[in-house]
């Protein structure tokens, strides 16, 4: 967050990590590898207004302050570059869209819909948001933190190097989703949707869990001996266990 590098383009391909179920020489279970990111807010940015995004669809090296889009369409829209301060958004479509090496802060949407879209390099912070559709979308190099989320749909996304901090999720459904490297850090999750997800170095232990559904899409998580303990009764049932004294 502190780096002073400012992306320009796609992060250069990286080897590919090894599934943290594998064992290493010694026998012993890698950590989850950390996620990797490298960001840094938007410089020498330029103050527009939303005309600028509406008009072309597309907002670059901006800063936006301070306002409520209601209703419109942004399918396919590219932000890329810049910060958004204290924007609302509501009933706005984002279907499709880009944003990339921006930062949003107190964002605001009761529904956030944007579906199959690309999160490149974005931070979110101090953010409110009802409903997220952000399923079949691509998340790389994501920070979410300090914010609150009622439902955050990411059936069939792609995460990889992606942190929650210092969040309250009511529900993330992962259903079907391919997730490496993930961190999850003081954050409260009531629901957790893990149905025919694949995960690889996802750390849980910063999660503070109160249901999981899809009990075998854990495969590949780290979660703590305090949470085994709290799961030790949904895993006894997804085992069909008889436990008596």
């Amino acid at each position: 967050m502190t780096s002073s590098r400012r992306h320009t383009g796609r992060p250069a391909s990286r080897p590919a990590a090894r599934s943290s179920s594998r064992r290493t020489s010694s026998g012993e279970i890698p950590r989850p590898h950390p996620p990797r990111l490298d960001l840094a807010a938007p410089t020498g940015l330029v103050d527009g207004d939303a005309s600028e995004l509406l008009f072309s669809q597309h907002a670059e090296g901006l800063r936006l302050t301070g306002e409520t889009l209601h209703g419109e369409d942004l399918t396919g829209a590219r932000i890329v570059d810049s910060e958004l301060i204290d924007i609302v958004l509501q009933e706005v479509t984002l279907t499709g869209a880009t944003v990339a090496e921006t930062r949003l802060q107190r964002l605001a949407s009761p529904h956030l819909a944007a579906p199959r879209s690309t999160w490149r390099a974005v931070e979110v912070l101090g953010s409110r948001v009802g409903v997220a559709e952000l399923y079949e979308s691509g998340l790389s190099e994501v920070r979410v933190a300090e914010s609150k989320m009622d439902l955050v749909n990411l059936r069939g996304a792609s995460l990889t190097d992606v942190e929650l901090s210092g969040c309250t999720l009511t529900e993330l459904d992962l259903g079907g989703a391919s997730v490496r490297r993930l961190r999850v850090t003081d954050t409260g999750i009531g629901t957790l949707d893990l149905s025919g997800a694949s995960l690889d170095h996802v750390d849980l232990r910063g999660a503070r869990l109160e249901r999981i559904i899809g009990l075998t899409g854990l495969r590949g998580a780290t979660i703590s001996p305090e949470q085994l303990v709290e799961l030790a009764p949904a895993l006894a049932e997804h085992l069909g266990l008889d436990v008596r004294v």
